[in-house]
Order: structure tokens, then sequence, then C-alpha cells
């Protein structure tokens, strides 16, 4: 059941596949990866091992992207069911997936060595200032795209 007065949110799609991505979670992807790239600017001053560093940050930065579309696809999907229970259970189990996907990238960067767990979880976290700044680049495409 689609609830009144719900609007699906604007969708772009990409061109070789049928994937389509509301243009709120390329938004936030947008602000992930500039996040990134500052964390990128600034903490390869202050680490040894570089290569490390930027692997664990840029798989952080990939997953985040990948759960911010789960996180929207899920809780799209949850919005159209008519228990709520069942709604509030999905999402749960949603939040746990993502966690263990966090927990498995790190795990396997600090047995494998092949990147610093520490700047995976930064690029992870990387959701919550793409959070923050997705308005400023909701009207900076907004401009560039001439939506407005």
């Amino acid at each position: 059941m689609i609830h009144p007065g719900r609007v699906k949110p604007q969708m772009t799609e990409t061109e070789h596949s049928r994937i389509q991505v509301p243009a709120i979670v390329i938004e936030l992807c947008v602000g992930i990866i500039v996040f990134s790239a500052v964390c990128e600017l600034v903490g390869v001053w202050f680490v040894q091992d570089k290569a490390a560093f930027s692997i664990g940050l840029w798989l952080g930065c990939v997953l985040s992207c990948l759960c911010s579309y789960h996180i929207w696809a899920l809780l799209d999907r949850s919005l159209d069911l008519n228990d709520e229970k069942t709604a509030a259970r999905k999402v749960g189990t949603g939040y746990v997936i993502r966690y263990i996907a966090l927990i498995l990238l790190i795990v396997v960067l600090y047995f494998t060595r092949i990147g610093s767990p520490f700047a995976a979880f930064l690029g992870y976290i990387g959701m919550k200032p793409a959070a923050y700044i997705q308005p400023a680049v909701h009207k900076i495409s907004d401009r560039l795209l001439h939506r407005r």
C-alpha cells in the first residue's frame, strides 16, 4: 500500500544498467566522496603508510555509498508495508546487515593488512557529515543541471 500524499523521489537512471538511483542518494554519495577527499588530503600528511590509509579510506567510502543506497531502498520498501511491526523489523534487520558489512570490511583489512581499518571506518563515517552538507550539494546540483 502506498501512503496517501507520498511522492516518489526524483530518480535518475544509469546508462549501463536498470538500477534506478534517486537524486538524494547521488547527492549524499557526492558528499561522502567530498568528505573522503578532504580526509585523504589531511590524512596523508600524518600517517606513515600512505597507501594503506588511502586504500582503507576509499574502501570505507565505497561501503558508505552502498549503505546509503541500502538505507534508502529499505526505507522506501518499508514505508509501503501495511504492518508497522514488519516494517520496524525490516529496518532493524537492515541496520544489522550494514554494521556486519562494516565489521567484515574492518576485519578483512586488519588481517590482510591491505588497508587501514581506521581509515575504512573514517570513510564509512563520511555518511554523517555528508548528510549535513546534502542540502548545499542539492542547491549546487540544481544550479548546474538547471532544474530551477
